[in-house]
């Protein structure tokens, strides 16, 4: 190896100044001074080297320029280091805003759950102290009588509120629990990019060490500078800083979307944490018996059943997605096209109509109890054309109706059958499905699109997308959030995709779902929304349950 010549006090004099004199660096194998370095061979050589294994095409340049050439290069990397050490020192403050932010998010939903339940445990323990009072007010009236039957109803009367404080204990339960994993997953990804952040700032001070190691010493100066310098700039080009800022800004706009949504379905109060996109997975196949030939969905009418018609011969089959039964419930006869429930007593489906005037439509609405006894049928008005009529249940308990191809659309009163207000459409009809949002808004198919309105009838939004088949597709809401979820087939109409689209009119997201239908579905089934915010969707053979997480 070569040894180390004097150094002197500033490189330009001691580069310049040494030049023709002595130098100790001398070659291992002639003993001369170390005057040249090899370009061709990336090697520093003395004259006799240079004269016998380095002529041309060998390029040769003098060593002291070749020192000078690579500390002004590693000198000059110095500020670009500085800089970038300055952004990943700042991002470790940007990490705990972002950190306490989001905790503080999260907490806030978190009281805001707390403060919902013991709003609630507090109604049901009133209720208990009511009923304990009214009921040792009566036990005092006749005491010998009564204090048996007193105690019977006591003991009752705990089991009933101690049932009702379980389910609400439990279902607050669930809602912490969904916040803890979500916190979970927030704070798992802000301490991996703090680490990546540390990673990196740890990187660059060796870099730092290094390069001042590697001054000391010309040769190790010549010999190393190659692999530190590309060690820069392989560490600069990664750009961490930015993705990991990028990734907060992610992460703070996620967790700003988590909220708790509450409110009425069907006649029962639901809660639950949702507004993100997530993630959704399948957690659940229900086999269709075979005896359903052609399943067609066509609707829920609670949180777990969901109703499905035989396409063959009109029977209509209720299936439980907790106990995976399936019972026939209507026995041929109409064509439901769509079913949903008014409250925890009643269901109504729209079906096409055979009976029917010049004026009015007849049986195209049916009201049935839980027993799916019929109630009474509803008529609306004839504009000709069309005997199909859509209908769904907005949040206030009012039917809302329309007849295929006309731009009226009715609200009644489920209790006697009566119109209360007719909505008209501006310039567009409904060609399918009609779904009422909580804001008392309508999402209207209109075509190959659909059509968000107001109940004055003003066209707020529209949705439309190229991807889609829209004339197959089917539009279902999710009541407690007002996201529409649209399903499709795709060009070759034997896979079927859902996108999730915002009452704005905003997609979300797009394909959250995917699935594969079989030869039994030859009609689309809608992807259906549960109150509990799963997805529920049908290939022909089986009925998925879908459930969203949350990730980052």
């Amino acid at each position: 190896m070569a040894s180390k010549f004097p150094t002197k006090k500033s490189r330009e004099d001691e580069l310049r100044t040494r030049k023709g004199h002595d130098m100790t660096w001398s070659c291992d194998k002639h003993g001369e001074p170390i005057k040249l370095y090899c370009v061709q061979h990336n090697i520093s050589i003395c004259h006799v080297c240079a004269t016998k294994n380095h002529q041309k095409p060998c390029k040769l340049d003098d060593i002291e320029d070749v020192i000078f050439q690579r500390r002004e290069n590693l000198d000059d990397k110095k500020p670009k280091i500085e800089e970038t050490k300055e952004h990943l020192k700042t991002l470790a403050s940007k990490i705990e805003t972002v950190k306490t932010a989001a905790n503080r998010s999260i907490d806030a939903v978190e009281n805001q759950v707390k403060k919902t339940f013991e709003d609630k445990l507090k109604n049901v323990r009133d209720k208990k102290l009511r009923m304990l009072r009214d009921i040792n007010e009566e036990a005092d009236e006749e005491i010998r009588m009564i204090n048996e039957k007193r105690d019977k109803r006591i003991r009752d009367c705990n089991t009933e509120i101690e049932k009702e404080e379980n389910i609400i204990k439990d279902n607050e339960a669930k809602l912490l629990s969904d916040t803890k994993t979500i916190s979970e997953v927030v704070t798992k990804k802000t301490h991996n990019l703090f680490c990546k952040n540390n990673h990196v700032i740890n990187t660059l001070m060796n870099i730092e060490s290094t390069i001042t190691r590697i001054n000391q010493h010309d040769e190790t100066l010549v010999n190393e500078a190659p692999q530190v310098l590309a060690s820069i700039d392989e560490n600069l080009s990664l750009n961490i800083h930015q993705d990991v800022s990028d990734s907060l800004d992610r992460i703070q706009s996620e967790v700003e979307r988590v909220k708790f949504v509450e409110g009425e379905v069907g006649g029962k109060y639901y809660r639950r944490i949702d507004g993100y996109i997530g993630k959704w997975e399948l957690v659940k196949s229900i086999h269709i018996p075979s005896v359903v030939n052609y399943p067609w969905v066509r609707g829920l009418v609670s949180e777990n059943e969901i109703c499905v018609k035989d396409g063959n011969n009109k029977n209509m089959y209720v299936t439980n997605i907790n106990t995976r039964h399936t019972e026939k419930v209507i026995d041929g006869g109409a064509w439901i096209t769509s079913c949903a429930p008014i409250d925890s007593n009643v269901i109504i489906c729209n079906k096409m109509g055979w009976d029917f005037t010049v004026d009015r439509l007849d049986g195209c609405i049916t009201l049935y109890d839980r027993q799916w006894n019929v109630i009474r049928d509803i008529n609306i008005p004839r504009n000709g054309g069309s005997n199909s009529v859509y209908v769904d249940v907005a949040r206030d308990g009012m039917i809302i109706a329309s007849q295929y191809n006309q731009s009226n659309i009715y609200v009644i009163n489920p209790t006697d059958g009566k119109i209360v207000n007719t909505i008209t459409m501006q310039v567009k009809n409904l060609f399918g499905g009609i779904q009422a949002l909580s804001s008392s808004s309508i999402v209207v198919k209109t075509g190959n699109q659909y059509t968000i309105i107001s109940r004055s009838g003003e066209e707020k939004a529209v949705i439309h997308c190229d991807e889609r088949d829209d004339w197959r597709s089917e539009c279902r809401v999710d009541k407690l959030t007002d996201t529409l979820y649209i399903a499709y087939c795709d060009g070759d109409l034997n896979t079927y995709a859902v996108d999730q689209v915002s009452r704005d009119g905003i997609i979300q997201a797009r394909r959250i779902v995917e699935y594969v239908k079989s030869d039994r579905l030859y009609l689309m089934s809608p992807c259906l929304v549960t109150p509990s915010g799963n997805l529920v969707g049908c290939d022909g053979d089986k009925l998925l349950i879908y459930k969203k997480t949350f990730i980052l």
